[in-house]
């Protein structure tokens, strides 16, 4: 019996000491760059945002919404169109999916973590859901680590994912405020295309359709009453650093309807019609493959409304580099508003260090100012500016890496 013991001694000992090599918490990437990174701060221009937007009357409760992903000065107005119609206690989880803008890697991506922090909180991870959803091998959960030598050491060789991609950022605590108290589900949608041949050297590439539905069917037993549907994209990106010009001229106002024609096809939830449009216009949408899953996910009782649209090129004034924004929120008339529930508000933790012009620290990632080329990171941690298309230009994610089941919730 004591050799029996000591064996299983030397077989847990190593998994005992690597669990403190992971994080249990996912660290704020865009803090200082994307939103102020005090607690007071961020929640009084929350609250800006929302009170200057006009409420609206809806027909039903808000079941799922399209956010953008840009910094709260760009877009906080948009978001709060979509999210002021949300009650305290609505929800008790968001399933949210934003796009890989610096990472590439295969299907999609859960932090193996327990909880997501903003400067206004910690958000606990469902970790019931999260198990349930990675059955399907293309929702793999991954660790956390914010060990530099984790990434400089050439033996071990890891990519950062989670460590640096903020598209959710925005977006989270805005729902602390008008949520309160909820899990969360914060998935990263990778890529889901396949190679079909080669075209002039370069491979010629479409949807996976097979993994989209996939994916749709994985998520749809956690997509409930008490759930919330959340994606984060940006729309139309024009212009030579995002490689996309397919006009020349009134280009605010192409621009614009080009954008028209995508919102009409996704709030009327028409999946095929989308990806047409996709292909039709080239138009690197970031969140287009969050957008084709949440588009089958959807109650088909809903119908979408837009509550916010912006083009950046409008504050500008300069139309040769644009980015549109814009909410849209899914209404389903056959669901009762609910009252406001009293719940408790998300609890502050220690702001994080406002950021340099030159980063100290290669954990901050580089700000996405809107718009500007790629350029090369000076760390593995550091992204650089997310192209068009999402993934694009991206450190490649070693897929042999480990993937931390969701076990470890």
């Amino acid at each position: 019996m004591k050799y029996f013991w000591l064996a299983v001694l030397a077989l847990t000992l190593p998994l005992l000491l690597a669990a403190d090599q992971f994080d249990r918490i996912r660290r704020p990437a865009g803090a200082g760059l994307l939103y102020p990174p005090e607690a007071d701060r961020l929640r009084a221009a929350i609250d800006q945002y929302l009170n200057e937007v006009e409420p609206i009357e809806l027909p039903g409760p808000v079941v799922a919404c399209i956010v953008p992903h840009s910094s709260l000065k760009a877009c906080g107005s948009i978001v709060a169109g979509a999210v002021k119609p949300l009650r305290r206690g609505q929800y008790d989880r968001v399933v949210l999916l934003a796009p890989a803008l610096f990472t590439e890697f295969r299907g999609c991506s859960i932090p193996a973590v327990q909880f997501y922090r903003t400067p206004l909180g910690d958000i606990e991870l469902d970790g019931p859901a999260i198990r349930r959803v990675t059955m399907s091998s293309l929702i793999q959960t991954r660790s956390v680590v914010y060990r530099m030598s984790a990434y400089t050491n050439p033996e071990v060789n890891r990519s950062p994912l989670h460590e640096r991609e903020f598209a959710a950022e925005v977006v989270l605590p805005f729902l602390q405020v008008q949520l309160g108290t909820f899990k969360l589900v914060p998935i990263v949608v990778g890529d889901l295309e396949r190679n079909l041949h080669i075209v002039d050297g370069k491979p010629n590439t479409a949807l996976d359709e097979e993994a989209i539905k996939d994916i749709a069917q994985a998520l749809k037993p956690v997509i409930d009453d008490r759930t919330l549907l959340v994606v984060c994209s940006e729309f139309t990106r024009y212009g030579a650093a995002y490689d996309f010009t397919p006009f020349n001229n009134d280009i605010v106002r192409n621009i614009a309807e080009l954008d028209m024609q995508a919102f009409n096809l996704i709030e009327a939830r028409q999946y095929t019609g989308f990806k047409t449009y996709l292909s039709d216009t080239g138009n690197p949408i970031t969140g287009k493959l969050p957008i084709l899953i949440a588009l089958r996910l959807l109650p088909r009782t809903s119908a979408g409304i837009l509550t916010g649209y912006d083009v950046s090129a409008r504050k500008t004034g300069n139309p040769s580099a644009s980015v549109s924004y814009a909410s849209i929120a899914y209404i389903d008339g056959t669901r009762p508003i609910p009252e406001p529930v009293q719940t408790p508000a998300a609890t502050p933790v220690p702001a994080v260090a406002p950021v340099p012009e030159e980063p100290a620290s290669p954990l901050v990632p580089a700000e996405p100012a809107t718009p500007l080329a790629p350029a090369e990171s000076a760390s593995p941690l550091v992204p650089a500016e997310p192209s068009g298309q999402a993934g694009s230009g991206a450190t490649s994610s070693a897929a042999t890496e480990e993937e931390t089941r969701a076990g470890s919730q």
